[in-house]
């Protein structure tokens, strides 16, 4: 995620991130309004129809010159420069239509703007090639397996709307105009086995663990569904794309239009189970029991093999690692929260509220396209290596009251100011605020008064499936905005 971009393009990096992704831009691009467009069939139809029964092309018209229509043949020796032209012309730079401002999302999207960075915690359960035959058990557990734990550190950018992407209705279905914007997200594996914390520099090889562009979508109710909805896109490097959808979160009367204080952040469970068995009653804690433990060492099957020092610092316990989003409600020890707005969003397995979306694996880690049952199938079968069957991703974006203290100013001067963040095992991000004095200026001593910043936290299941189980990958965050938060005193403070 990039930090602030200045005008003259100069990244500044976050406070307390000091490893931002690079920045993206799709500033210009906009979607056209479908009135916009050349009426009539979809392109193609009508040559098809033309040609008789539908499906079979009809005659070939005259031969045009390559490229656009009305665009000249472009010499070999320009192709760079007309390169660079469509690019132009794709992006459409100031003076085009993308100048027009673009209408704004709907609630809550509205909230998605600019650079977002802090920190987290990665459970994931990986595949391991087997020594022998099959896996083997030892005093570690089962060996099919590997249970990696990680404290992160994360950024996020949100990009600009891109205006109303209009998508056409059929039958009795009117054209519905979804808003869209992109975003990009990074993550760094922060872990440092010689202290117990998430303070190992960045710049150390193999830090980065994941990347991921994508998009929040927010959709109209259709005929057939009877609530507005929220989408996220997302490409991930291993093979894998998602679609996750859920509904749009009622709005209230309050400034975020959410609900009053902090929100309830519910448990969620690490313990793998069978594949398709969803009931808690299938948990197979039996089998994971020495690995989730975090007071007993595990040489072979878990990474840190050595938790005691995260112990002590209360970063890596046995009750974080059954239930990661703990690092959540620590982050929120000692905040104000005056506000949230929650919503989910997910691939549409059988509990998902929206039963809409999905995950496409490419074929290594999806293994052979027939459904793979249970573990004992033939071994003539390939199977997943490590199949992303569902995912699920909560967000909560907060309104938190901070104490800042304002040094002596003068009248309408302006301080870049900390707040005082309570202590916590795992601490959110620090903001920074641009403290504005007022006409009279603050007196001698200075002055403690309260600041409204913004935080967003989530957290995110995805069920990986082999050996006929499946295995959840859990990660989550407290972010906060990269760039200055103003405030202006009004000497009332």
């Amino acid at each position: 995620m990039a930090s602030q971009v200045l005008d003259d393009g100069t990244v500044v990096p976050p406070l307390n991130i000091t490893n931002p992704a690079p920045a993206f831009n799709v500033q210009g691009f906009r979607f056209a309004p479908l009135e916009d467009r050349t009426p009539g069939p979809l392109p193609g139809l009508s040559s098809r129809l033309a040609g008789g029964p539908l499906g079979r092309p009809g005659p070939p018209g005259p031969p045009g010159p390559p490229g656009r229509p009305g665009q000249k043949p472009v010499p070999e020796e320009q192709e760079g420069e007309a390169g660079e032209a469509q690019l132009e012309d794709q992006l459409h730079h100031p003076g085009g239509p993308a100048d027009q401002p673009p209408p704004l999302l709907d609630f809550p999207l509205t909230h998605f703007s600019g650079a977002y960075s802090g920190n987290g915690f990665s459970l994931i359960w990986v595949p391991r090639k087997f020594k022998g035959p099959g896996p083997a058990q030892s005093d570690d557990g089962i060996d099919d397996n590997t249970l990696i734990l990680q404290l992160t550190t994360e950024q996020w950018t949100f990009g600009p709307t891109l205006g109303h992407i209009p998508n056409r209705g059929f039958d009795k279905q009117e054209v519905i105009n979804l808003g869209g914007l992109a975003y990009m997200q990074t993550v760094q594996n922060v872990t440092n086995d010689e202290t117990g914390k998430g303070d190992k520099p960045k710049t150390t090889a193999g830090s980065g663990i994941h990347f991921e562009p994508g998009m929040f979508l927010y959709v109209p109710k259709a005929d057939f569904q009877d609530t507005d909805s929220i989408v996220r896109m997302a490409s991930i490097p291993h093979g894998t794309t998602m679609n996750a959808q859920g509904p749009v979160p009622t709005k209230t009367a309050n400034s975020l239009g959410g609900a009053t204080g902090a929100p309830t952040i519910d448990a969620v469970d690490t313990t793998p189970f069978p594949i398709g068995n969803f009931s808690p009653t299938a948990k197979l804690v039996q089998f994971f029991a020495k690995p989730m433990n975090a007071e007993r060492d595990n040489l072979t099957l878990r990474v840190p093999q050595k938790l005691s020092k995260f112990i002590a610092e209360k970063t890596i316990t046995t009750d974080i690692i059954k239930n990661p989003n703990i690092v959540l409600r620590n982050a929120l020890e000692g905040l104000t929260v005056k506000e949230h707005v929650a919503f989910e969003v997910s691939t549409g397995h059988p509990t998902a509220k929206v039963n809409s979306g999905g995950i496409s694996n490419i074929a290594f880690l999806s293994g052979k396209q027939d459904p793979v049952k249970d573990a004992v199938t033939p071994a003539s079968v390939v199977r997943p290596n490590a199949h992303a069957e569902s995912a699920t991703s909560k967000f909560w974006i907060e309104k938190i009251e901070y104490d800042v203290v304002v040094p002596k100013m003068p009248g309408n001067a302006s301080i870049d100011l900390k707040p005082e963040m309570p202590p916590s095992p795992h601490q959110a991000p620090t903001p920074r605020f641009r403290i504005t004095a007022p006409r009279g200026g603050v007196p001698p001593g200075g002055k403690r008064i309260k600041v409204i910043g913004t935080q967003i936290q989530y957290t995110q299941t995805i069920i990986l499936n082999f050996g006929g189980l499946s295995w959840p990958h859990v990660t989550c965050a407290t972010l906060v905005p990269t760039d200055l938060q103003r405030f202006q005193m009004t000497g009332k403070e």
